[in-house]
């Protein structure tokens, strides 16, 4: 029995088929959120030099993610980034190489979905309204003043998700 190794990849900007070309850091969490340490190593803000790193792990189910940049605030304890990509979950396998990549998406992306939970959670009443309306205007301001992502999935797909799920729901009530 031995070593799992992890091929990640970080996509470029809202282009899942692509590598981004920068260096990105890789932090490897366990299953209950902590960073990965293991035989006196800590798996935090590992290098991805051209958005590739290639690391052995034990065996294990990880939560992975990376970011773009960081500086110390407090050393040791605190940094700041300017972009993160999407979670992935793996399963690392004795013996085995597992090759994950991490989705770049666009910062009009998240700001969309920001946007979008902040109006659900207006229908759930967990949010004054005029709170919500007020970070939605902000928001929105800020989506006005960057490029929308370049491919539709980025985007597309959450109206057709939002239509289905309207439709599912009125066939319930029937």
């Amino acid at each position: 029995m031995g070593m799992a190794k992890l091929n990640i990849w970080i996509s470029g900007i809202d282009d899942p088929c692509s590598v981004d070309k920068r260096t990105w850091y890789v932090t490897i969490y366990d299953c209950d959120g902590n960073v990965l340490q293991w035989c006196g190593k800590k798996y935090v803000v590992l290098p991805a030099k051209c958005g590739h790193l290639e690391v052995e792990v034990p065996p294990g189910c990880y939560y992975l993610k990376a970011v773009w940049s960081f500086w110390i605030v407090k050393p040791g304890f605190v940094y700041h980034a300017n972009h993160f990509t999407d979670a992935a979950i793996v399963q690392a396998c004795c013996d085995q190489t597992t090759c994950v990549k991490l989705f770049n998406p666009s910062a009009h992306r998240c700001g969309y979905i920001y946007v979008q939970a902040i109006q659900d959670l207006v229908k759930q009443k967990a949010i004054n309204p005029r709170t919500a309306k007020q970070a939605e205007e902000a928001i929105n301001a800020v989506l006005e003043q960057i490029p929308k992502p370049k491919k539709e999935f980025e985007l597309g797909h959450l109206d057709e998700i939002k239509r289905l799920v309207q439709e599912k729901s009125k066939k319930r009530k029937e």
